[in-house]
């Protein structure tokens, strides 16, 4: 098949979880289909990537965003400034040409905000495939009512209602030929809340890696992206509230906190722990983090869809303690596949029973492991979803 896959970010280095999702669907349906990515970029470093992608894709069209930035700005008084920010008139330009010469099946779109790219011949096609990573209005509005500062409350208030209205027109037009959903309770809310079927859940997956024995070191990790203000607030609160009270008991214990972009609360953290908590901010690669964990964290409390640090993890045969929030939108049981911590005190209970004792979790973190290699690969997601691409040519044929 010929795909055009739109990203709204650079897919490399494959560091949050909204990257490692898109990369590793990238890399997978670019394995037996010719892919034409259209990718936004932030900064001009991100075309030292690109090698990389072009071994994979037909062709790679990469645009950078900061040049627009006062256009995004008069724009957002009348769409979200997420859209906004990310709509670039020569993007679209290309999309349609590609579009109308390259005999394209699908043209696959990664978040909604992306779509303003798509011209309306093109989503009155058929062709048009949206991802849903999240409910984007939902999380919107749930990170607005998290935040403490008033002003950043106010601005994510405003764009969480016009990402509402922006996403109804969409659903109301019904013009997207599929929309695919990460996390199995956002596709039941879409379902229920705008009364479409035309819906597919396409999990996140995870490359599994050899099953090794439980590090013994008092190490404990928590992995996204610390821009992000519920993962921002998450690592604080774990660090103030849950870690404090482990070193009380383990004072050699260590705490990495792995994600780009740490937003300045974050990066405090590491000034007032010392040697105890290890901000990383941007790294070419996860898994030397992973090699030194003893467990892996997931205490967020806001946030949507599903959290690909959890399937990562899991993937990586490590011990995962997380709160009801990281769990949802999966089928992961407490207990057999991961641990559940209902509070901070249970969390920094639990934290110390695993580093201590990691024996007695062992069938818990197996368990895990082997649900996730048996269920969560992502070459038979992938393949799952191909087949569906399929059928819905030979329909449209």
């Amino acid at each position: 098949m010929n795909i055009i896959y739109l990203c709204p970010e650079m897919l490399l280095p494959a560091n949050t979880g909204g990257r490692i999702c898109c990369y590793k669907r990238l890399e997978y349906l670019a394995k037996g289909n010719d892919i034409h990515l259209f990718c936004i970029t932030d900064k001009g470093s991100d075309a030292q990537y690109l090698p990389e992608l072009e071994k994979m894709c037909k062709k790679v069209h990469l645009y950078n965003r900061s040049k627009h930035k006062l256009n995004a700005l008069k724009n957002s008084f009348k769409y979200p400034y997420a859209c906004a920010s990310r709509t670039l008139p020569q993007l679209r330009k290309d999309v349609e040409v590609i579009f109308y010469t390259e005999n394209i099946d699908f043209v696959i779109v990664d978040f909604p905000q992306m779509l303003m790219n798509i011209s309306p011949q093109i989503m009155k096609s058929g062709k048009v495939i949206l991802g849903q990573h999240n409910i984007e209005y939902v999380t919107m509005n749930n990170i607005s009512k998290s935040l403490d500062n008033p002003i950043k409350k106010f601005i994510f208030c405003i764009e969480a209602k016009r990402m509402e209205s922006f996403e109804k027109k969409i659903y109301e037009a019904n013009q997207v030929r599929l929309y695919t959903f990460v996390s199995s309770d956002d596709k039941a809310f879409f379902e229920k809340t705008f009364r479409m079927k035309n819906t597919l859940h396409v999990p996140v997956g995870c490359e599994v890696q050899p099953y090794g024995k439980a590090n013994g070191a008092y190490n404990i990790m928590y992995f996204g992206k610390m821009a992000y203000p519920a993962n921002a607030e998450a690592a604080c609160d774990f660090a103030n509230n849950v870690f404090l009270e482990i070193l009380k008991t383990l004072p050699e214990a260590k705490l990495y906190i792995v994600g780009k972009d740490p937003l300045p609360k974050v990066k405090q953290l590491g000034e007032r722990f010392g040697n105890n908590i290890v901000i990383t901010g941007t790294v070419d690669s996860v898994e030397p983090y992973y090699e030194k964990a003893s467990v892996v964290v997931v205490p967020l409390r806001h946030g949507g869809g599903v959290k690909v640090k959890v399937l990562e993890a899991l993937g990586h045969g490590k011990l995962i303690i997380t709160t009801q929030k990281g769990i949802e939108g999966t089928d992961f049981i407490a207990d057999k596949h991961l641990v559940l911590a209902n509070d901070d005190a249970d969390f920094a209970n639990k934290c110390i029973g695993v580093l201590t004792n990691p024996n007695s979790y062992e069938n818990i973190r197996k368990g895990g492991y082997e649900y996730v290699k048996d269920n969560y690969t992502w070459q038979a997601i992938i393949e799952a979803f191909e087949q569906t691409l399929i059928k819905l040519k030979q329909e449209t044929i």
